[in-house]
């Protein structure tokens, strides 16, 4: 019997103690877990960004010449990366070849516009992927441009016709006017 009467002190010793948890987090809700919901809601929208940056940064076959030497205008885009991109995202991406070595080539050619932008202190970071960028022809982006002018109507505004002439009144309604 004695046994039986300790356990049900310590039994509700920690039901009291449950008790009390359970009214502390009721008491507290919702703010231990916002925290949580808000990192669950901006993930998503993180990953999109990074993934953004890594296509924005990344210099696709196009802008390697045939012996995977940087071309003029991968030169101009990796000056643009390293100089103008966000500090964190200071990141060249670099398509990978057909091969090992040409991937090196393609590699070695873009450190050394990296060394020749940065002679010194830290390098940003060189990585390669398989993923080619979505790109176009500078032809075809010349040639919607140049559409896009020619259809965009010159600014105009509506003719006067009486009915959005200026208001006569000089004195805002409902102000005291002196005599």
């Amino acid at each position: 019997m004695v046994l039986s009467l300790t356990v049900g002190f310590a039994g509700c010793a920690k039901m009291r103690h449950d008790c009390g948890v359970d009214y502390a987090r009721n008491v507290a809700w919702p703010q231990p877990f916002r925290g949580a919901d808000s990192n669950s809601v901006i993930a998503p929208f993180e990953i999109m960004r990074d993934n953004g940056w890594r296509e924005n940064n990344t210099l696709g076959t196009s802008l390697f010449s045939e012996n995977n030497a940087l071309r003029e205008a991968g030169a101009i885009k990796v000056q643009w990366i390293v100089t103008q991109a966000p500090q964190n995202q200071r990141i060249v991406y670099v398509k990978a070849g057909t091969t090992e070595q040409d991937t090196n080539a393609r590699v070695e050619s873009v450190q050394l516009a990296v060394s020749q932008i940065i002679p010194s202190g830290p390098l940003p970071q060189i990585l390669v992927t398989d993923i080619e960028p979505g790109t176009s022809s500078g032809a075809y982006q010349t040639l919607v441009h140049r559409a896009l002018v020619k259809t965009t109507p010159s600014p105009r505004l509506p003719a006067f016709n009486g009915l959005n002439a200026p208001s006569a009144q000089t004195v805002a309604p409902g102000a005291a006017q002196s005599k």
